[in-house]
């Protein structure tokens, strides 16, 4: 992954199965391989596809960031870093509770956009029978 982000940076545009035919091995299990890193250097944010076809890849400022800091292997260390075992306990308890209170502001957003939409249709009625009596004292 190392070397696919540095040709990356030092090409700004890479086409990824050019790449892929000169660095490894030409068959199809090769390419699916380098394919599986590209998508893998995307998904990290490194790298961004440059056509829609999802064959160039294009360097991010994110990626450059990382590749001036030493690499791949470096990014990975930080991120590793960045990752506490501690707050994985209370996740779970937090997932919990802001799951109960998305369904309790949900559940008030419903039932207030039913009684707004109540109080319209009254007063759309009013405004009927309004127009109504006016027209007809005339």
């Amino acid at each position: 992954m190392d070397i696919l982000l540095n040709a990356v940076y030092k090409n700004d545009i890479l086409n990824t199965y050019d790449f892929c035919a000169g660095q490894w091995d030409t068959n199809e299990e090769g390419f699916r391989y380098c394919k599986a890193l590209a998508d893998e250097l995307v998904d990290e944010k490194l790298v961004r596809y440059n056509d829609v076809q999802r064959t160039e890849l294009k360097i991010t400022n994110y990626g450059r960031y990382w590749v001036v800091h030493g690499g791949f292997l470096i990014y990975l260390k930080e991120s590793e870093r960045k990752i506490k075992p501690g707050r994985d306990k209370h996740n779970g308890e937090l997932k919990e509770e802001l799951k109960e209170a998305r369904l309790k502001f949900t559940h008030y957003r419903i039932v207030t956009y039913w009684w707004s939409f109540a109080l319209t249709l009254i007063s759309f009625l009013f405004s009927l029978l309004n127009l109504y009596l006016i027209l007809n004292r005339t």
